[in-house]
């Protein structure tokens, strides 16, 4: 399960920007998490609450904005893929719908640990990436 790994990565940049602010807590940490990642947005909450919970942060609130795919082929399409699965496990092809080549995605792909809320302190920003 990939989930609980990138959940303890993103706890552990989320408490050092905290700490970067002078807080030893976290209160809201946002993540943008991108469809074509393929992981799964619900097992990762489930992880980030497990993992706060056992390092002391029952409190934590988490927050997933989903990042729908979109992606450019060199015949000069671009937009979302088409997905093939379920609406809650849809699947981005990489494939062109136009001409059928590989595609490069440029939003979707990302699981970025947005921002953090602190005890007492402004929102931080801090654009992690994982």
């Amino acid at each position: 399960m990939h989930e609980l790994s990138v959940a303890e990565e993103l706890l552990a940049r989320a408490s050092e920007a905290a700490a970067d602010h002078g807080a030893d807590t976290v209160e809201t940490l946002t993540v943008e998490l991108g469809v074509a990642t393929h992981v799964n947005p619900t097992q990762l909450r489930f992880c980030l609450e497990t993992v706060a919970e056992t390092r002391g942060d029952s409190d934590l609130t988490v927050e997933i904005e989903s990042v729908d795919p979109q992606a450019a082929c060199d015949c000069g399409w671009a937009g979302e893929p088409p997905s093939f699965g379920a609406t809650a496990g849809r699947v981005p092809t990489a494939r062109c719908p136009d001409c059928g080549s590989s595609v490069e995605f440029t939003s979707g792909k990302e699981c970025r640990l947005a921002s953090i809320t602190v005890p007492d302190a402004p929102e931080c920003n801090e654009g992690v990436h994982t």
